[in-house]
């Protein structure tokens, strides 16, 4: 089959799911985080405390909900004991691609939604100095991109065991060495660049 064909019909069958919807409303309500609980920036200008922070937890946030979300898409097909079937009716590489594609879809359409939210409300925290490119890069730079690292280290790490409760165990710890010991180093912090 040809891939194009997939894409429509894998992202169509994801955006049914109740647990997708609940991963990028959360992924939208996530940035609140940073006001309240995780504040990573240092510094204490209003756009460290009012777009940093939010940016930064939004981004770590999203890409555990969508680590989490990618496991459980890439075990679907073993849980309901058709992966035999799937593999003779579309070939493993290219079916793990359009999981990927449509998982990357749902990703931005999340950070889309996450941006539109808090639009008004960091321009009504932050106030005269709000620049409206300075939010765009901030939650492109912190969110955009732990979204789809979020999404390829799951896949990675289901690839690697193909059992879900372990590659949970496997994203949880590099999630966590993610935000806690490697957060210094700029090459290990995957989730929180």
């Amino acid at each position: 089959m040809n891939m194009l064909k997939l894409l429509p019909l894998e992202l169509k069958r994801l955006l049914q799911r109740r647990f997708t919807w609940l991963a990028i409303a959360l992924t939208a309500f996530s940035p609140v985080l940073g006001l309240i609980l995780y504040k990573p920036a240092s510094a204490t200008t209003m756009l460290s405390i009012y777009l940093a922070n939010p940016a930064i937890a939004g981004g770590a946030a999203g890409g555990i909900l969508f680590g989490v979300l990618t496991i459980c898409e890439w075990d679907r097909a073993a849980r309901h004991r058709v992966e035999v079937l799937m593999d003779a009716v579309v070939s493993p590489l290219s079916l793990a691609l359009v999981r990927l594609s449509a998982l990357m879809v749902c990703a931005l359409c999340a950070f889309a939604l996450t941006l539109l939210a808090w639009l008004p409300i960091s321009k009504g925290l932050i106030g005269a100095v709000f620049d409206l490119s300075d939010y765009a890069l901030a939650y492109l730079i912190f969110m955009g991109l732990a979204l789809p690292l979020g999404i390829l280290a799951a896949a990675a790490a289901y690839q690697f065991c193909r059992r879900a409760d372990l590659a949970l165990l496997l994203f949880a710890a590099f999630a966590a060495l993610s935000l806690t010991l490697w957060a210094d180093n700029w090459q290990l912090c995957w989730l929180n660049p």
